[in-house]
């Protein structure tokens, strides 16, 4: 009786499904370590830790975003040192204020990044012309499952993820200000939490103190 040999046209076929095999277990492990952005605006309740009361009879005074944060606030958030905050000077017609705060290795994303603008600050004619922090807030609201909404800050806010690109972050509206909060610690989860809860901290005392 003769030994039945296995076709050789067979062997690089199951080499080829084995292979497809370990390739898709590796993909599903890879998303199921990402927590969709969805989930991320749903799962996280925002931290009020007072109550923020803007003045909406007067319009808001504008304010160093780098005097509404300290880095021991943003330490105890994140659970490890960061650097000393500084200003970033920008020269547009919205009147952009910015504030940086960089980690470690300064050569990395700015673990922090506070940016405000006022509606009292914009060039008169920005104002003219009845823009306002509003526009600016739906401007940068984009498309496309980019950002998704979150709730009980601000009277807006939606959450674009962490990166460098002009929707990431916490994005907030409350009354004639816009807040964009960009944390990068490298965990996206992290992320959210801290932002709602610095810039809690930062309205505050943008508005109470």
């Amino acid at each position: 009786m003769t030994e039945k040999r296995m076709p050789r046209w067979l062997l690089p076929v199951l080499v080829f499904i084995l292979l497809a095999a370990i390739i898709a277990i590796l993909f599903a492990g890879r998303l199921g370590s990402n927590v969709p952005m969805g989930m991320l605006s749903t799962q996280v309740e925002a931290i009020q830790p007072v109550v923020i009361n803007p003045n909406r009879e007067s319009a808001t005074e504008p304010r160093d975003p780098c005097s509404l944060l300290v880095p021991g606030e943003i330490e105890a958030e994140l659970g490890f040192p960061v650097g000393d905050p500084y200003s970033v000077a920008v020269d547009n017609p919205i009147g952009e204020l910015i504030c940086m705060v960089p980690g470690v290795n300064e050569d990395a994303l700015p673990v922090v990044r506070l940016v405000t603008v006022y509606t009292s600050a914009m060039e008169p004619f920005l104002i003219q012309n009845e823009y306002s922090v509003d526009h600016l807030f739906a401007g940068r609201d984009v498309a496309g499952g980019l950002t998704k909404p979150v709730q009980n800050m601000g009277d807006a806010a939606f959450w674009g993820g962490s990166g460098p690109e002009l929707w990431n972050g916490l994005h907030i509206l409350i009354w004639d200000v816009y807040v964009q909060l960009n944390v990068n610690s490298g965990d996206e989860t992290l992320d959210l939490e801290a932002a709602q809860s610095l810039a809690s901290i930062a309205m505050n005392r943008l508005f109470n103190e």
